[in-house]
């Protein structure tokens, strides 16, 4: 033991390094979002219950649509696209790190910095003048079944699949840099990201402002998903869009 009193040589610092390193990968970030899954299952049974239009985030709806192109179309598709991940994830996870156990104090440590971020996103969001806005629905329940969706398959969508396949574009095809090729995936996505709010016979009317927030926030949630991976962003933009309703619910 060093009598200099220094944190490595207690293990803090390697147990930092150890949970920085896995947190990220794909394995713990399938795993990690597994719950918050099927938390959107079952809002999706309460909110589509006796409903004679069935109710799905709006990126949901996208990626079974894009999957359709390629004759995917059944109504478990994104489940077992999902499996197929969790599958690749897993053989990726032996192969790299020699072992596929969850430590549940390093998902434990996922749950809290995601709460982390998201107030952190929160704080973000609010210095600029407003907050990103929420899908207007007609009760909480709906919101919060939006809001849970939004994290799951915006973040899989704009920042999973959008950003992850820029980069592999521009490194292998185009031969970029990894700095100047992150900046352009982040950014574009942030657009791509706030311009989808409007689209589609759902969207809101467009405002520059808000435009103007969502795009922020879709930097920040893309900044964090290439340092933080897939899973913590996920959960961040949830718990942030849940504090969203719980203020605007609770507040006078």
């Amino acid at each position: 033991m060093s009598a200099t009193g220094d944190p490595g040589s207690f293990g803090l610092l390697p147990a930092l390094t150890e949970y920085g390193r896995l947190s990220r990968t794909p394995w713990y970030s399938l795993v990690f979002i597994l719950p918050l899954v099927v938390l959107y299952e079952l809002l999706a049974l309460m909110v589509n219950w006796g409903s004679a239009v069935e109710w799905r985030n709006a990126a949901d709806v996208v990626l079974r649509q894009l999957l359709e192109i390629f004759g995917l179309s059944t109504p478990y598709i994104l489940g077992t696209v999902a499996l197929m991940g969790l599958l690749a994830a897993w053989y990726w996870q032996r192969r790299t790190y020699g072992s596929t156990t969850v430590s549940g104090t390093i998902l434990a440590g996922m749950l809290l910095e995601s709460v982390l971020w998201a107030v952190l996103l929160l704080v973000a969001l609010t210095a600029t003048g407003r907050f990103l806005m929420l899908p207007t629905a007609d009760n909480v329940l709906m919101t919060a079944f939006l809001a849970v969706g939004a994290g799951i398959y915006e973040e899989g969508l704009f920042r999973l699949i959008m950003i992850s396949g820029w980069l592999y574009f521009s490194r292998r095809v185009l031969d970029w840099h990894s700095l100047p090729a992150m900046g352009i995936g982040v950014a574009g996505a942030a657009l791509l990201f706030a311009l989808f709010h409007y689209m589609g016979p759902a969207g809101e009317p467009f405002d520059w402002n808000s435009f103007g927030y969502r795009s922020v926030a879709g930097v920040l949630l893309g900044a964090l998903y290439l340092v933080r991976g897939f899973g913590i962003t996920a959960y961040a933009h949830t718990i942030y869009d849940l504090l969203i309703l719980a203020i605007r619910t609770l507040g006078p």
